[in-house]
């Protein structure tokens, strides 16, 4: 996959071709000068040497003008790699930007308009100092994307696209709409994708079957602790509270257990315990919270169940996107009433120390 720039391309396919500028320029009739005008990019040539040039670079005008039709799964994770380095290093206009010149080039692949909707999805709620307006308008261009993929006849694509567009109409408290794209999903609760690894081993592919199982495993993990949350919420709010700590301490074994989670089960701990106004045991829980935030590992390197497995964003990524976070949980209002506490303190003042 390449950006259009043709004087590029001449130079790369004359230097294969080991001619040299005079003597392409003696090939199409034009000048030595042209010719070195054209790889530097100073000019272009004219659309009537472009079928000569071909012809003298012994290639096809697809090739020259770098023309490609459909982008491959290679081309979509490598333009993925390009946009997430613009979105950390340059931020999100630049990366929005260039997302949008992809999107203008290749307005058929399905795969990149997925991966951009989620890139934008992503950054668009890292950004610091953005207003609530701003941040709703990102996430309505990602839904935007990702109905277009849902609509696509690309099957491949089409139940991610679903799940995000649930995902965003939720947040953005469009419930109806959410509640329409998850019926699209799917009917059922079959997930047919738990048959593949049995399959993958009984045909000796032991390697697929081990990395395919660890990242099943930990998808259904962070799946049941979304469902752990969901259930010791709905029980607080039933005033059961005796219930929603027996569906947090699961939460909080899983999480301790296999490594996962940075310290969603002790968020919320803490946020349960603010609700029912005891603050001393909130405090502690968020002094958990935020030791685990910050301790917690930047990849899988050191997990004994998922060693092997890569995370999307790299450690870089990773970094950025922890220290976001840890800039939003300094002196944040969401946890106000536990101000003056020793416990809160003393994490507070970590988090401050670790944004240094």
């Amino acid at each position: 996959m390449n950006s259009f720039n043709i004087g590029d391309k001449i130079l790369k396919l004359r230097k294969e071709n080991n001619i040299t500028q005079e003597q392409l320029a003696n090939m199409v009739g034009v000048t030595a000068g042209a010719v070195s005008k054209w790889e530097n990019g100073n000019s272009t040539p004219d659309i009537t040497l472009l079928a000569p040039l071909a012809r003298a670079l012994d290639t096809s005008l697809d090739v020259l003008l770098s023309f490609q039709k459909e982008l491959s799964d290679a081309d979509v994770s490598d333009i993925k790699g390009e946009l997430t380095t613009i979105f950390l290093t340059e931020g999100y206009d630049n990366g929005i930007l260039k997302s949008n010149k992809y999107l203008k080039e290749y307005p058929n692949s399905v795969s990149l308009k997925l991966s951009i909707a989620g890139l934008i999805q992503m950054y668009g709620m890292m950004s610091e100092d953005v207003t609530e307006d701003i941040m709703k308008d990102r996430l309505k261009y990602s839904l935007k994307l990702f109905y277009e993929v849902s609509k696509s006849d690309d099957s491949k694509y089409k139940s991610s696209a679903l799940f995000s567009v649930a995902s965003l109409e939720m947040m953005l408290e469009n419930y109806e709409k959410s509640e329409d794209a998850l019926k699209e999903l799917s009917s059922a609760f079959i997930d047919p994708m738990v048959i593949y690894p049995t399959l993958l081993e009984r045909q000796g592919k032991n390697k697929e079957a081990e990395n395919l199982c660890k990242k099943m495993l930990l998808h259904y993990l962070n799946q049941g602790s979304a469902m752990l949350a969901v259930l010791s919420r709905l029980s607080k709010n039933d005033g059961d509270i005796e219930k929603s700590k027996l569906y947090l301490s699961a939460l909080d074994y899983i999480q301790s257990k296999f490594k996962i989670g940075i310290g969603s089960a002790a968020y919320s701990y803490c946020k349960m315990y603010i609700e029912i106004d005891n603050k001393e045991l909130a405090a502690k829980w968020f002094k958990k919270y935020i030791d685990e935030v910050i301790s917690f590992p930047y990849d899988y390197s050191e997990n004994p169940y998922f060693k092997d497995l890569k995370l999307e964003v790299g450690i870089d990524g990773q970094k950025a996107m922890r220290k976001r976070l840890i800039s939003t949980l300094i002196d944040s209002d969401e946890f106000k009433a536990l101000k003056g506490l020793i416990d809160y303190e003393e994490a507070n003042c970590r988090l401050k120390e670790t944004i240094k």
